[in-house]
């Protein structure tokens, strides 16, 4: 059997390892003003958001920005410090607690408008995980709340055999996430180092698993959700499994 690039590692031990490149990969402060905007839009009444796989608070920061009272969870304990640091940075309060969709306590079912994870966060969880966290989702929302959901979309990757996710060179460091494609799952990559001492790399694995429109919009359903709509990007664009890049999903609890 062909071994793995490098050791695969749990999510919350992988996002510990990258918390501190995290706000360079993801160019923060480029996407809070797309955020920001975005969910002007998305979420137009002021209301209480859950950020699921919240990473260092870009939606967060973004939807506290927009007037919402914003709970982050994540389930890596060094991603959370950047949370409540980055809440400080950017003068908004912003609840934050260390869970993850598995381990979220029933003590918050019923409590949100609004439930986020983007970032595609629901890539690091299998298919009979998703679908308890999808039923999870729809407890912790009010009658008539909202689920905003975000994956990549893994089926143009596989059919593109498109190994480099993306290569980020920001603050005289290299960035680069790729992936190894398996059977049933990707190995996804983060490479990163100082540009000009390459040999001082650092490299963490975990795995992600390539959920479907089908797949997602099967278990929405039959958790409860309504009104279940795909697009391609925060603006709506229609999705295009063969050829979008994202994939984004609306849905509501009914009153």
């Amino acid at each position: 059997m062909k071994q793995p690039f490098s050791k695969i590692i749990n999510v919350n031990d992988f996002y510990d390892e990258v918390s501190d490149i995290y706000e360079q990969m993801i160019d923060f402060k480029k996407n809070l003003v797309l955020r920001e905007d975005a969910y002007k839009k998305i979420f137009p009444n002021e209301g209480k958001v859950a950020d699921i796989g919240s990473g260092i608070g870009l939606d967060s920061i973004a939807l506290a920005l927009n007037g919402h009272s914003v709970t982050a969870f994540d389930i890596s304990p060094k991603m959370i410090e950047q949370v409540k640091l980055n809440a400080i940075k950017y003068n908004v309060n912003i609840s934050s607690r260390i869970y993850s969709f598995q381990t979220l306590p029933k003590s918050f079912y019923g409590k949100f408008n609004y439930v986020v994870s983007v970032g595609n966060t629901i890539a690091h969880v299998n298919s009979k995980q998703l679908k308890a966290s999808i039923k999870k989702i729809y407890k912790l929302l009010y009658a008539g709340g909202k689920i905003f959901l975000h994956i990549l979309n893994y089926r143009l990757i596989i059919n593109e055999n498109k190994k480099i996710n993306n290569i980020a060179n920001r603050d005289e460091k290299i960035i680069i996430r790729f992936y190894d494609f398996r059977k049933d799952n990707l190995d996804f990559n983060i490479l990163s180092f100082p540009q000009n001492s390459p040999k001082e790399f650092k490299l963490v694995t975990t795995k992600h698993y390539p959920h479907t429109k089908n797949e997602i919009g099967t278990y929405l359903r039959s958790a409860g959700f309504t009104k279940v709509k795909f697009t391609k990007d925060f603006t709506g664009g229609k999705f295009n499994a063969g050829n979008s890049k994202d994939m984004f999903v609306e849905a509501r609890k009914e009153l």
